[in-house]
């Protein structure tokens, strides 16, 4: 009887823990907290990577011209997931306008077969950056990254930062690209 009482504990005490980083993880505590070390109005941290089909980034140097979604995400994420429709159909409207999007998965080790068919069963045709380190990949910890989604938006000529968490989800995206775009065009 002792036994099973320890065994129940330890689990419930798991389950409990667990909970509470996926939580934490997915930003659900506060969705007006911010997600990042980054804010609105500042620069964006350039970066050099590869996508999952070898092709190299330089962020944000490579999207001169453009506004460009950096999307930290990851599939194990319910919010993440959640947000892809909007994502998707927000990049369909805007990206023969000028609008990119580049992923940032933190997705575990060995789960690169996964994330190619996941990518490929949700039409996320954008170049995606996967290096298996979740939240140690090297983009993810020079922007602080500490929620997911974590979308930042942000002036390829400039590199300015023009929204960030809840101003770049759901339908305040396609807002927040379309503000951007039009800004671009009157100059």
């Amino acid at each position: 009887m002792k036994i099973a009482k320890s065994r129940n504990r330890g689990f419930l005490v798991s389950a409990c823990a667990f909970l509470i980083l996926c939580l934490t993880v997915a930003g659900a505590g506060d969705p007006s907290a911010s997600r990042s070390a980054i804010s609105v109005g500042e620069r964006a941290f350039a970066f050099h990577a590869k996508t999952v089909d070898y092709k190299p980034v330089n962020f944000p140097d490579d999207y001169k011209g453009k506004v460009v979604l950096l999307d930290f995400w990851a599939t194990w994420c319910g919010p993440c997931r959640a947000e892809l429709p909007h994502l998707v159909a927000t990049y369909n409207k805007y990206h023969d306008k000028g609008f990119e999007v580049l992923s940032v998965s933190l997705d575990q080790p060995q789960k690169g077969p996964a994330l190619l068919q996941f990518i490929k069963d949700n039409n996320m045709t954008w170049p995606q950056i996967y290096d298996g380190k979740s939240s140690k990949t090297p983009a993810a910890v020079q922007y602080g990254v500490h929620a997911i989604p974590c979308p930042v938006l942000v002036d390829g000529d400039t590199g300015m930062i023009l929204a960030t968490d809840q101003g770049a989800l759901g339908n305040r995206l396609a807002r927040a690209v379309d503000s951007a775009l039009a800004a671009k065009a009157k100059k």
